[in-house]
């Protein structure tokens, strides 16, 4: 082909036809600049077809952690229940001044457990796109303002939920001043944590003296912890519609089919 296009140019050029071949050089650099052009887009073409297929499977990985968000909500929402339940049984139990200390113990640790563990949005993908530089491959400019919208709610939830179950945390394990005998001798009995082969069990449980005065304070405690861990199912349950809403779009985009 070369050899052909040098074979005109030279006979044009010994034909002293130098206007022709001015025309034909035009011609053969229009043809080298739609060549590169032609190029540039298949390589533009190929190069958003690998955007598009990344952008899919990007979808689809906010969509697993979307899916584990709601799994935590779950498990979060049951534990809630959990505490809530025990604190309704332990109020009950606290108003019966003739119910010992030992039919409250049991409901004490239920009421509190896990009141520090906090719900938190799964974020591994959305840190891999945002590291990675990938974010503008999210083409999607309704998808990329809803995610970032529910990536906003769910911190701001998780926010609320951590400082009132720290302040459940810091009432019973900081706050409190008798824990002898508010129940957590009969607590560490039931967890096997005594060992009686270094602690007198008998002289430990003679120093705890369930009077009035601590079931009034364990009551007023239990009211708090009630208090709170209502609220934080409250403020949970809101954000439910929320993951549901955010795993319906992402799986539509999950399973949209590349061109």
């Amino acid at each position: 082909m070369i050899k052909f296009f040098r074979r005109i140019r030279q006979e044009l050029l010994s034909d002293g036809k130098f206007y022709k071949y001015l025309l034909y050089a035009v011609g053969e650099i229009v043809l080298v600049v739609i060549g590169i052009l032609i190029a540039l887009q298949i390589d533009s073409w190929n190069q958003d077809k690998k955007n598009r297929k990344l952008e899919q499977q990007y979808y689809c990985r906010l969509l697993e952690d979307v899916k584990q968000d709601y799994s935590n909500y779950e498990y979060s929402l049951e534990l809630l229940n959990v505490r809530i339940n025990a604190n309704n049984i332990m109020i009950q139990k606290l108003l019966d001044d003739t119910l010992p200390l030992e039919s409250i113990t049991p409901n004490l640790l239920k009421s509190v457990k896990f009141s520090n563990r906090n719900y938190r949005a799964t974020t591994d993908a959305l840190e891999d796109i945002k590291s990675s530089g990938n974010l503008n491959i999210l083409t999607d400019l309704s998808v990329k303002n809803k995610l970032a919208s529910y990536y906003e709610s769910m911190a701001r939830t998780s926010s609320i939920i951590e400082t009132n179950g720290k302040a459940i945390t810091d009432k019973r394990f900081f706050e409190s001043k008798d824990f002898v005998s508010s129940g957590w001798i009969k607590l560490a009995q039931q967890l096997n944590g005594i060992d009686t082969t270094k602690v007198d069990l008998d002289l430990l449980n003679s120093k705890v003296n369930f009077t009035a005065e601590i079931r009034e304070i364990m009551l007023n405690d239990a009211m708090f912890y009630l208090g709170i861990n209502a609220r934080n199912k409250q403020i949970l349950k809101s954000v439910e519609n929320e993951i549901l809403s955010m795993i319906e779009l992402l799986n539509s985009k999950c399973q949209k089919p590349n061109d």
